[in-house]
């Protein structure tokens, strides 16, 4: 009599082949988002604390620190490089790994540890949805599908992406609090909220739905991180950090995978000048230009979307006063990401792990046809299919914002079900 295969065994394969499947596709590729932090740790490892952050002037170019290109080039490097925009404590712990641990080094253990995270996330997920056995493995299958085979997924595997690990702590926040495990929450939000600093609005919402013990534990545990940060920095590097958030914040930056509200205004209304911005490594390419546009948003703009996010929070304290559905961390995800000043496609990847609930709340055919509407068009092949119309030359910046609100919407309306 053969042996049964259990739940957890069929978990524990999924992620291992979901693993191997994104380390073959991307273990030895080029990671410039990983690369940021491990230059920033470099240079700062080198008392050249000047050319850990870029220091923009008032508009956020995504160029990196004077120095950068001219050293990568000496390693024999011509591919992309972006800054380092995370605190300056995360500087401080690298630079005792650069001595010891060469760029390729650092993207492929990212590139084992990634995937993983990943995975993760898409399980707390299900579990935050009440998935248990094998509806939980159902339900991590489909959410890894999406992961590997869409634009949000794929790039941040590809870049190593930070925001993997903030998605999969914010994932892990929530689904500790649905739990009663408080304190388990607030530190992982706090460790989020200390990587990239937009989390911390979660915490708001504890505060208005009275969870005392995931937001004290917050508190306490981003009081410490934020106390370490400065007893290793330094303020003046703290300072240079808030000037390029501040010039983060004044600027609309505007590519095929900016996904948001701003560089949509941006396209289609004359909100100002769009300055073009020619990326380093076109100097090796130059028949092959890479760059982006970036527009300095106005006082009103920036007033506007200020109060934009004032009244989310606001919404979202209030119906946080109430027993909500799972489903309302997702959608308040979505939201946020699409008013922040700058979100990138995996900036909604804590949202898209509970897509897989669509199928279990709307009806398998209903449910799974919704889930495969929301998913194809954000495959590269469709991204291919949309860059090549003959429409505007941003038009898939346009339809994967249309995607996210459009997630966003199926997810608010879901029936309660089973996972409520």
């Amino acid at each position: 009599m053969g042996r049964t295969i259990r739940p957890g065994t069929a978990l524990l394969a999924l992620i291992l082949l979901f693993t191997a499947l994104s380390f073959a596709r991307h273990g030895y590729g080029h990671s410039p988002d990983l690369m940021a932090t491990w230059l920033a740790g470099h240079f700062y490892g080198q008392g050249a604390t000047d050319q850990v952050y870029a220091g923009y002037d008032g508009l956020f170019t995504m160029l990196p620190p004077s120095e950068w290109w001219s050293y990568l080039v000496e390693q024999g490097r011509t591919e992309a490089v972006y800054p380092y925009v995370y605190p300056p404590l995360w500087a401080a712990l690298a630079s005792h790994l650069t001595p010891w641990i060469g760029i390729d080094g650092f993207q492929v253990a990212a590139s084992l540890v990634n995937p993983v995270l990943l995975a993760l996330m898409v399980l707390l997920a299900g579990r935050a949805c009440g998935q248990a056995g094998w509806a939980l493995v159902r339900f991590v299958a489909l959410g890894l599908g999406l992961m590997i085979f869409t634009l949000p997924g794929l790039v941040a595997l590809a870049q190593n992406q930070p925001q993997i690990l903030v998605s999969v702590l914010i994932v892990g926040a929530i689904e500790r609090d649905l739990a009663g495990a408080g304190p388990t929450a607030g530190a992982l939000l706090a460790l989020a909220a200390a990587i990239k600093l937009y989390p911390a609005v979660l915490a708001l919402l504890w505060l208005a739905g009275r969870r005392w013990r995931s937001l004290t534990a917050f508190v306490l545990v981003g009081g410490a991180l934020g106390g370490l940060s400065l007893l290793l920095a330094g303020w003046p590097l703290h300072a240079q950090f808030l000037n390029d958030v501040a010039a983060i914040r004044q600027t609309v930056l505007m590519n095929h995978f900016t996904y948001g509200l701003d560089p949509v205004i941006a396209q289609l209304a004359p909100v100002g000048e769009v300055m073009i911005v020619t990326a380093p490594e076109s100097a090796a390419s130059p028949s092959n230009p890479v760059g982006w546009r970036v527009l300095e948003k106005r006082p009103l703009w920036s007033g506007l979307s200020t109060l934009a996010l004032l009244a989310l929070v606001a919404f979202g304290g209030w119906r946080c006063r109430r027993r909500e559905d799972v489903l309302f961390w997702p959608v308040f995800l979505v939201a946020l990401a699409l008013i922040l000043p700058l979100s990138w496609g995996y900036h909604y990847l804590p949202a898209l792990a509970f897509l897989p609930v669509l199928p279990i709340r709307y009806g398998l055919r209903c449910g799974t046809a919704l889930f495969l509407a929301l998913a194809l068009p954000l495959t590269v092949p469709a991204y291919r299919l949309i860059r090549d119309l003959p429409l505007t030359d941003m038009a898939p910046q346009i339809a994967g914002t249309a995607i996210m609100i459009a997630c966003g919407v199926a997810l608010a309306l879901a029936p309660r079900g089973r996972c409520g």
